[in-house]
């Protein structure tokens, strides 16, 4: 079976909607996005979800509406700990997180840059995008570019040029909005600058304390991206991405892979499993992270798309040998008694 899907982070996806939201007074289900996912930072969403997201923001808000929201275009806003991409001590420092580290928000694309005699250019591409949802991608990412070279360089920063991929869209409200010419249906997002804006830094009040950590379990987390390739994992994911809309169906995923039902199933059916075990497999384990979060039993079996606790807890028991309520007084280290 061969796949080709890309996530991004719901944390990243908010910094869009969350802006979108409060400028036009708009909730999570007018996109038809349940609360459940909207509020769980950590969700992996796939690309063509996210996409279709920012078009039909366009077509309730009106298509400058990544302009109208520009200012809260910050990748501050993704509440990473310690706001690691923006408490670099110099802009040269927190560039080179963003390129290295976005991977763990955004798979299949690149973010680099290349240098030009005395000019920088600081890129990113993705395949996953097409006509007007590439624009609207672009032109996401240009904006919180900018605004992160802003803060390290000050308000009044304008880049050399801007390149975005994609059609065309309100050429003169973009060229106020960067300061700059603006050109469009280029290879990829470019940001154009003189390179010595590399060495400028930022006095961050005490943001930047090398003893900050990161807990090992948040860590996991954020590097627990599959890649494009890595069919098992998107498979995965693509179940626990569906449960935010109920109990996963093979209907469900098989449309996220671009196969009919009965492909999936013949195909899961080569590699030795059904999709009804599948879908045990990945929703037992995630439960189990609910309960360590420290979530209640009738949550969990919400949170999972289950209609009930009971239908919840015979799925749990087949894979865990034992009911979710005993699975977690096990966890808390609890004496029981058998139910």
């Amino acid at each position: 079976m061969k796949s080709d899907i890309a996530f991004i982070r719901m944390n990243y996806v908010n910094i869009v909607l969350s802006a979108a939201f409060e400028q036009f007074q708009l909730e999570p289900n007018d996109l038809g996005i349940p609360n459940a996912l909207y509020k769980d930072p950590m969700a992996l969403v796939p690309m063509g979800d996210y996409l279709a997201w920012l078009e039909q923001l366009s077509v309730q808000c009106g298509e400058n509406y990544l302009g109208d929201i520009a200012q809260s275009l910050n990748l501050s806003e993704m509440n990473m700990p310690a706001d690691w991409f923006m408490s670099a001590p110099d802009f040269a420092i927190s560039l080179r997180r963003i390129n290295y580290g976005i991977t763990a928000f955004q798979s299949g694309a690149s973010y680099y840059v290349i240098q030009s005699g005395r000019i920088i250019k600081w890129c990113y591409n993705t395949r996953y995008a097409k006509g007007l949802q590439r624009s609207y991608d672009s032109l996401r990412v240009a904006l919180m570019l900018v605004n992160t070279m802003r803060h390290y360089l000050g308000v009044d920063f304008s880049p050399h040029k801007v390149h975005l991929s994609g059609p065309a869209m309100s050429h003169l409200q973009l060229e106020k909005l960067f300061n700059c010419p603006v050109v469009y249906n280029t290879k990829q997002t470019e940001i154009w600058a003189d390179n010595t804006v590399l060495l400028q830094s930022k006095q961050m009040q005490g943001l930047h304390d090398p003893t900050l950590q990161m807990p090992l379990s948040l860590f996991e987390k954020y590097i627990n991206m599959p890649q494009p390739d890595d069919v098992p994992k998107i498979l995965y994911e693509l179940v626990n991405f569906s449960r935010y809309y109920g109990l996963p169906s093979i209907t469900d995923v098989a449309g996220k892979l671009g196969l009919s039902k009965q492909q999936l199933q013949r195909r899961l059916q080569e590699k030795g499993f059904s999709f009804i075990y599948l879908r045990g497999y990945v929703l037992s384990n995630q439960a189990v992270k609910y309960m360590l979060e420290g979530k209640q039993i009738e949550e969990i079996s919400q949170l999972l798309g289950y209609g009930n606790k009971q239908s919840f807890t015979k799925a749990f028991k087949t894979f865990r040998l034992c009911t979710p309520q005993q699975y977690l007084q096990r966890l808390q280290g609890q004496q029981h008694p058998a139910d």
